[in-house]
């Protein structure tokens, strides 16, 4: 921040500003790139303005009022002559312009071109050398630093900070993949000459930000297979006879699909070299908590300690439960630690299983016994230190994550790298799948109808979900559980037996509430999206998502699994009173579509990574320039990182790391 306050007109309260923009240094301010841009560089004559374009003209001012009108507005007119004619400007509520011009100075004034009252008129021109006559940068801006201010700053310190940066390139790598210089593209970024050199600074700069990520990945992953297992897990006839016999046990039978990833798993857990390190991903319900088990039994049959650790207390309770189910025949030690289940940490066995919560990472100097096993369960969830609190030191537990968040190839290949990917892609073949239907708001009351038919009839349950606990005042037509919850039970299903559960309700409370709706001594459980994971009731064949337009694709999509685990056809109604064009084509493109790796491209497509992806992972990189979803920019960029690191062993990768990414992304092993 220092360097930053030697600019002309950057004092303490600017500098601060600056902060809350992500700006600390010169550097930092080059990097603030435009995110859209005004092309004001057709430079035009009064008499051929077209209305709708957007042009730049110069003129001579000879006539400015201040107006104010009947309704209390001000508005500043200004009448502008060249040579071929004259035009109207207009602005509103800036009254100090009458400082600013002067009758008979030339000025050059840049907008689009529009009717008002019938007249060829500017509204709002931009005027000044900085904001006319070019393609004008439109930066990302807070209260008190626009983009005028912006590009003045930026136009008169560019060079100083450009000397200072050096090109990570190589001339040969340059002219290999058809890039511009850094520099170049830094400059060309704020002051274009033209489009067509605006897209290639734009593809240099999408460029470094993907292989900065690509880079650290690269890092995280050397420095991993430089560990060692804590405890090497190891295989043979006996222990593989007792795995298979659990496998033959199951009350289902595993997918081809399950198969191959259980061998990858198992090939990573007895690797005697390598300490296991891979993310198993797989759509809602496809049978990820099976996998766990076979890892955890491994382990076991190995005297060696398994954690478990889930988000939520529901999730934990539920996998406690399942562990305790499927393991009922096998003498396996099975404990639970959350907030409110403490444990006895001096009496774990070594080849206990721990199912917890949070509380895991929060204890993790009470554990007795080394880890051999860690896996980490809707790995989204946590955040980036959480994730690797037990991974620090050399020799370190396998570590298997787990996400139900589909993730696109374009951030897998760009952000996970360092990890070993697995997938189970289909379904267990009992599964009908969901049917899903946008209800529009005069019909709402008919599906409630038709829903209390349902559960008098077939006996089903139903799930009611809403987005807040509360009513928000800023957001009044977001409905809210508690208000919602008053409003079904009294008005719309008052024959019906109805539980509330949320956030905010003591983990013992929630779960009597969780265990009521199982023993189905309640018909329809209203909740916020807190079930989102953990909650797995085969007799819920319908769920209900209200202002559905407030969700994520993915979160919708996982919301929807809470129901389809029976053998009956369930149903998912997506209720919305937004009327917004975008908003309704992504929630038909859920209706028509269960895919869950077809919905998060869709996803990321339609809303962005910052928006559809703070699902998969906390301090998710955001990206400044680059797409996420361009999958030829990233593949690119894959070639351009191997090409360094073949051609040039002693190049160091942290020099491609932009600071801000990797503050975000450092240490995500």
């Amino acid at each position: 921040m220092d360097e930053l306050s030697k600019i002309p007109g950057i004092g303490p309260k600017t500098l601060i500003k600056l902060q809350s923009l992500g700006i600390n240094s010169p550097t930092d301010l080059i990097y603030h790139f435009p995110h859209r841009y005004l092309d004001f560089s057709n430079i035009t004559k009064i008499s051929q303005l077209i209305e709708n374009n957007s042009v730049t003209i110069t003129g001579k001012i000879i006539a400015f009022q201040n107006i104010f009108t009947k309704s209390h507005k001000n508005i500043q007119k200004a009448k502008v002559q060249d040579s071929t004619g004259t035009i109207d400007l207009i602005w509103f509520n800036q009254p100090y312009l009458s400082k600013n011009f002067k009758i008979g100075d030339i000025y050059s004034f840049a907008g689009t071109t529009s009717l008002f009252q019938n007249k060829k008129t500017i509204i709002s021109p931009e005027y000044g050398q900085y904001n006319t006559g070019k393609i004008i940068p439109i930066y990302p801006e807070t209260n008190g630093i626009n983009s005028k201010w912006l590009r003045k700053t930026i136009q008169t310190q560019i060079n100083s900070i450009l000397s200072t940066l050096k090109e990570t390139y190589s001339p040969e790598l340059l002219k290999k993949f058809n890039l511009l210089g850094l520099n170049n593209s830094l400059l060309q970024i704020h002051f274009p000459q033209n489009q067509k050199i605006l897209e290639q600074a734009r593809y240099r700069l999408s460029i470094d930000e993907i292989i900065s990520l690509q880079a650290q990945s690269f890092l995280n992953r050397q420095n991993w297979l430089q560990k060692k297992p804590t405890i090497n897990l190891q295989t043979n006839s006996k222990i593989d006879q007792k795995l298979n016999k659990f496998i033959k046990s199951l009350p289902f039978k595993l997918t081809d699909s399950q198969s191959q990833v259980w061998q990858e798993i198992k090939t990573d857990l007895i690797s005697p070299t390598k300490v296991a390190n891979r993310l198993l991903q797989g759509d809602v319900g496809s049978g990820k908590t099976v996998i766990a088990m076979l890892a955890c039994y491994l382990t076991h049959l190995n005297d060696s300690l398994s954690l478990i650790i889930a988000p939520t207390e529901i999730l934990a309770q539920q996998h406690f439960q399942n562990f305790k189910t499927f393991f009922s025949t096998l003498k396996i030690p099975i404990l639970l630690l959350t907030g409110s289940q403490k444990i006895d940490f001096t009496k774990i066995k070594p080849n206990s299983i721990i199912i917890s919560t949070h509380a895991a990472i929060y204890q993790k100097t009470q554990f007795q016994t080394d880890i051999g096993l860690l896996i980490i369960d809707e790995q989204h969830k946590f955040g980036v230190k959480q994730r690797s609190f037990l991974n620090s030191s050399l020799n370190s537990p396998h570590c298997l994550t787990m996400t139900a968040t589909p993730i696109p190839r374009t951030i897998s290949l760009t952000l996970l790298g360092n990890l070993d990917l697995s997938t189970i892609n289909t379904l267990p073949q009992n599964r009908v799948p969901i049917k899903t239907f946008l209800v529009p708001q005069p019909k709402i009351v008919k599906c409630y109808d038709w829903i209390e038919n349902e559960i008098i009839k077939e006996k089903t349950q139903v799930f009611i979900v809403c987005p807040f606990i509360d009513i928000s005042e800023s957001m009044s037509s977001v409905k809210s559980a508690i208000k919602e919850f008053e409003h079904l039970s009294q008005d719309i299903f008052p024959k019906l037996k109805l539980g509330l559960i949320h956030g905010r309700m003591k983990p013992e409370a929630r779960q009597k509430i969780i265990n009521q709706f199982k023993e189905n001594k309640i018909h329809i459980l209203v909740t916020t999206p807190i079930i989102e994971v953990g909650i797995d009731i085969p007799n819920a064949s319908i769920i209900v998502i209200q202002s559905a337009d407030r969700f994520g694709l993915a979160q919708l999509h996982q919301l929807r699994g809470r129901v389809g685990r029976g053998h009956q056809q369930s149903y998912c109604y997506l209720f919305t009173e937004s009327e917004n064009d975008k908003a309704v084509k992504r929630l038909e493109f859920l209706e028509k579509n269960i895919n869950g790796l077809k919905i998060a491209e869709y996803d990321l497509a339609t809303r962005g990574p910052g928006e559809a992806f703070s699902t998969i992972q906390h301090g998710f990189p955001s990206l400044k320039i680059a797409n996420f979803s361009d999958l030829k920019l990233i593949k690119t960029s894959q070639e351009i990182l191997q090409h360094i690191i073949s051609t040039n062993p002693n190049f160091h990768l942290k020099n491609l790391i932009r600071n801000q990414l990797d503050s975000n992304f450092n240490n995500n092993n």
